[in-house]
């Protein structure tokens, strides 16, 4: 096989390929006896057929397609293991000469990963922020633990910050009852900014058995574009107050949270030590983050437009889910972001978000090859078992359990472990 290169761009090649006479015929001989098993004649049982009476039956357009098939094919997974492609796309194909088990040329235009020239992964300036864990973070940690574990007793008086009020409750706008805007025995943590502002404020100083209406405005901004910057009123009927108790922070409390805690300040500790496990997590991965960004905002990368599509179409995809989920439309979104039209709201922010992440995989994936990083066996196998332990639904488990997804595993691995090195060629 004889082939000539010609670069179309940083991204695409086009490749003239020529087979020889001995390539042809091989391919030629490798199809008619393919054929020629499914040629039926008669008094020969089938697939029993000679193959010099088999020949004078096959259709010859579908021999020249098979073995045209065959040898471009074949040709074309030499040329790219010869070569060390990375493609993109199914290349563009074109048959420029065909004569039936003599001469075969073709032209295939092959789009590529592009070359990229990192930046010295070594000297990047992103700095790793310092975890400092304060008595407020513990606090708030304490409160939570204290509001799990709270009483409540019915209190006879009026509501005030911080009881929870059993309400039913009726929205309404233009005097019409509006959908989402009611509800039956709803326990209301008074001051917990559950509901839109001023909706909480007007319970407190009522009375159990009190029925009243609250008069509201909701925000400009809410989510329900038929209730944004809208006036309603709420009738509600106070069934119940009752007082909320937190029990006291102290030795015992701290016992009741686990028997290893002899001591309020021991439970205090472990806090301290569970909050700054996670914070050193967190600002590793923002660090390797950090550095990714840098690596790939300094090197010169050249990111093909297909790959920026591929990209554009799962990002659009995803963030209309999220939304949906949220219970948000994209018009809504849309309208909330000031975007005028969905293409606005594409070019100005999916499209520059989604070539940032083009970028980021294509440094990465530089940088797995340029390190030879892999995972072993060993340490696909152990994080799968991982997974696999988290979970007891046999469908979930299912997900972890095929090749595929040992693949995701094992790329997640690589990328771990690249970004990890990228990390400690940067910690100074």
């Amino acid at each position: 096989m004889k082939h000539t290169r010609k670069d179309l761009s940083e991204s695409k090649i086009e490749y003239k390929v020529e087979l020889n006479e001995e390539e042809v015929k091989k391919h030629h001989d490798a199809a008619t006896k393919k054929l020629a098993r499914d040629v039926k004649v008669a008094g020969f049982r089938a697939g029993h057929v000679p193959l010099e009476v088999a020949t004078k039956h096959i259709d010859p357009v579908k021999l020249a397609d098979e073995a045209v098939n065959n040898a471009v094919n074949t040709a074309l997974i030499e040329l790219i293991q010869a070569e060390k492609l990375r493609l993109l796309d199914r290349p563009d194909i074109s048959v420029t000469k065909f004569v039936p088990a003599q001469v075969l040329e073709f032209t295939a235009v092959i789009e590529i990963v592009p070359q990229i020239k990192l930046a010295d992964p070594a000297k990047l300036k992103a700095k790793k922020e310092k975890v400092e864990i304060g008595d407020k973070e513990i606090n708030d940690v304490l409160e939570r633990l204290q509001k799990n574990d709270k009483e409540k007793a019915e209190a006879k008086r009026e509501a005030k910050d911080g009881d929870e009020a059993i309400i039913d409750f009726t929205g309404l706008k233009d005097g019409v009852e509006f959908d989402g805007g009611k509800a039956t025995d709803y326990p209301l943590t008074l001051g917990s900014k559950s509901f839109i502002p001023g909706f909480e404020d007007a319970i407190i100083g009522h009375k159990a058995g009190d029925e009243f209406d609250i008069p509201l405005t909701f925000p400009k901004d809410y989510g329900a574009k038929d209730l944004a910057g809208k006036d309603v009123i709420f009738k509600i009927v106070l069934k119940k107050v009752n007082e909320v108790k937190l029990p006291e922070l102290d030795d015992k409390f701290a016992a009741k949270i686990s028997p290893e805690f002899k001591k309020l300040d021991d439970l205090k500790k472990d806090i301290k030590s569970e909050l700054t496990a996670r914070a050193e997590q967190e600002t590793q991965k923002k660090f390797e983050d950090d550095l990714l960004d840098e690596l790939a905002e300094k090197s010169k990368v050249t990111v093909p437009e297909i790959l920026i599509n591929d990209q554009l179409e799962a990002s659009e995809r995803n963030f209309t889910a999220n939304l949906m989920y949220q219970g948000v439309s994209l018009d809504q979104y849309l309208e909330m972001n000031k975007f005028k039209t969905k293409e606005e709201w594409i070019e100005k922010e999916l499209k520059p978000a989604s070539e940032k992440m083009v970028r980021r995989s294509m440094v990465l994936a530089q940088l797995v090859d340029e390190w030879k990083i892999s995972a072993s066996t060993e340490e696909i196998e152990a994080k799968q078992a991982e997974l696999l332990a988290q979970y007891n639904d046999p469908k979930i488990k299912s997900q972890f359990a095929n090749d595929e997804a040992k693949s995701r595993i094992e790329q997640k691995l690589i990328s771990d472990k690249t970004l990890q090195k990228l990390a400690e060629l940067n910690s100074k």
